[in-house]
């Protein structure tokens, strides 16, 4: 979860409202749905409140078995993974749990394609030294993940981690966290790739440092490159294989970079996803999370911003979704149906209408929203389309399967 301090406005930021602005007014493309504009209605299945003694944090569904993440402090500590069984309605009830000894926080999980190998990100590990990293465990019996190793990452952990594989190849794409040590070296928030060739053995490839502006929050890898949310940085571009700058894995080639538009508050960049529209054919907008300063459990703030990449090179900001009262934290793209998913802390959970082209103010598109734990009760952290439920996990009450009619 991202900070939620507030920035001072800079001028590129004013840039960046400014540019948005002036889109929305000219209405430079026109916000314009596709014919026969997706719709979806969210309503609760199952699950919830299935947590009380942690605070969740991420989310993966793969097959017939979730696996989500715990946070911070509660009655419990934040450094168990569990494991949820899902029934032939793809209910979920709890099968398990994995400690992670030395963390506080189980910030990140996600499963290869094969269904082989979870991979899950650590960070704060308080009176134990902020020790971290990330930790692989095989899945060859998947309501048990078996430990085989570790990448540590000294002096703060890793925030999140996203596995990709480039030229066949899996990589584990982590985002280290500042650190407090007395080496500067160890205190660089920094894009850490790491081979896993040998699952058991996490091999660093490459440490791309990150200015210190609250570091990294999220990489998005798709055909070859790395999209970074680096806070106050921006959305970074590298290419780590795409070889639009012949940059690989362990020599990443910054393309481009963009500081989105901050509605008054800092840019916060913290998530993202970069779609490719099989509608259209298009791989053109990247859409990037705003997390703004927010009360845990009960406030939050921060925008959608909509980034046309139609040229890497050069990046532009060209819509704005908001959602009054509440602010975006991870999100989800049904590419098929063309409807973005996202997560909206005490908001909920939205689907939103991303057919067309995208321009200026996209309140209009909001297509349903719903509070899983109801008033008091709801502070999403993420969401996840899989085996035709939307599956959201709560920081306060727990892992919820969703209709998405």
């Amino acid at each position: 979860m991202g900070r939620t301090t507030m920035g001072m406005m800079n001028s590129r930021q004013i840039t960046g409202s400014f540019l948005l602005f002036a889109l929305a007014a000219c209405g430079s493309d026109g916000d314009v749905q596709d014919p026969g504009a997706p719709t979806a209605v969210l309503s609760i299945v199952s699950g919830g409140n299935n947590v009380p003694e942690r605070y969740s944090s991420d989310l993966w569904v793969h097959g017939n078995f979730a696996y989500t993440g715990t946070w911070g402090f509660r009655d419990e500590g934040g450094n168990v993974l569990k494991v949820w069984s899902l029934d032939a309605s793809g209910a979920p009830s709890l099968a398990g749990s994995v400690t992670i000894d030395g963390i506080g926080t189980v910030s990140d999980v996600q499963v290869s394609e094969d269904g082989q190998l979870l991979v899950l990100s650590g960070e704060r590990g308080g009176d134990l030294g902020n020790s971290g990293g990330i930790y692989t465990y095989s899945l060859s019996d998947p309501a048990n993940p078996t430990p085989l190793g570790s990448g540590q990452v000294p002096a703060g952990g890793v925030h999140t981690v996203t596995l990709a594989s480039v030229n066949g190849q899996l990589y584990a794409f982590a985002a280290k966290n500042p650190g407090f040590s007395g080496n500067e070296t160890q205190n660089q928030p920094a894009l850490q790739i790491f081979s896993l060739a040998n699952p058991a053995s996490p091999t660093l490839v490459h440490s791309e440092p990150i200015e210190p502006h609250y570091g990294i929050h999220d990489t998005f890898v798709r055909d070859g490159l790395a999209f970074v949310f680096a806070w106050d940085e921006g959305v970074i571009i590298y290419d780590v294989g795409n070889g639009i700058r012949g940059g690989s894995p362990a020599s990443p080639v910054e393309v481009s970079r963009l500081i989105t538009g901050s509605s008054g508050m800092s840019p916060s960049a913290h998530n993202g996803w970069w779609f490719h529209n099989p509608v259209s054919g298009e791989r053109r907008y990247l859409f990037v999370g705003q997390e703004g300063p927010g009360v845990f459990g009960s406030r939050s703030s921060g925008d959608i911003h909509v980034v046309d990449v139609s040229n890497l090179t050069e990046p532009r900001e060209v819509a704005l979704f908001h959602l009054e009262g509440a602010g975006t934290h991870n999100f989800w793209v049904d590419e098929s149906r063309q409807v973005l998913y996202a997560a909206y802390y005490n908001g909920g959970v939205v689907a939103i209408d991303i057919s067309g082209t995208l321009s200026g103010d996209l309140s209009n598109r909001l297509l349903s929203q719903v509070r899983p734990g109801g008033a008091g009760n709801t502070y999403t952290w993420g969401v996840q389309l899989a085996n035709g439920s939307l599956y959201a996990i709560d920081m306060v009450s727990g892992l919820w399967q969703l209709k998405t009619e």
